[in-house]
């Protein structure tokens, strides 16, 4: 798919290699995504909850491993699309923002 997600000290990182793409932290539109499938452990953000940049907002686990993924950006959120417990698949945005 073009697509190579890369896990650094905490923070995670996609390269689009047919558009010759870096992005940090999930997509270019600052949303958060599922690189991959997963488990739901933890959401720490609710609906119409303001936010900061690097707020957790959920905690999932895959291949025996938990990764948090933070607020990339200050804002509102619109509604959260993941509930604890649920498998999503890669794709998958765990949160909408308010514009």
């Amino acid at each position: 798919r073009d697509q190579l997600w890369v896990q650094h000290n905490g923070r995670l990182f996609r390269i689009n290699a047919s558009k010759g793409k870096f992005a940090e932290n999930e997509t270019e539109e600052d949303e958060l995504v599922a690189p991959f499938s997963c488990k739901v452990l933890k959401v720490h953000a609710q609906s119409g909850q303001e936010i900061k940049k690097g707020e957790s907002v959920v905690t999932v686990e895959a291949m025996k491993m938990e990764y948090s993924y933070h607020a990339p950006k200050d804002g509102k959120i619109k509604n959260v699309n993941i509930k604890e417990g649920e498998i999503i698949s890669e794709g998958t945005q765990f949160v909408s923002w308010e514009e």
